[in-house]
């Protein structure tokens, strides 16, 4: 299944095995944020907690 990010706009290849297939199977149209995009978000909120917590 081919889907692309919701974030980057980068296309994937999604196997079977993958975790987000069956969602994706079911609704076409549902989110898919690829792994570098979702490494990028949990970062940055990270660094955002980090930072109220100093205040």
């Amino acid at each position: 299944m081919r889907v692309k990010c919701m974030m980057c706009g980068k296309e994937e290849e999604l196997s079977k095995l993958h975790k987000d297939y069956k969602k994706l199977a079911a609704n076409p149209a549902a989110a898919f944020i690829c792994k570098t995009c979702s490494l990028k978000v949990t970062n940055q909120a990270q660094k955002g907690n980090d930072v109220l917590k100093k205040k």
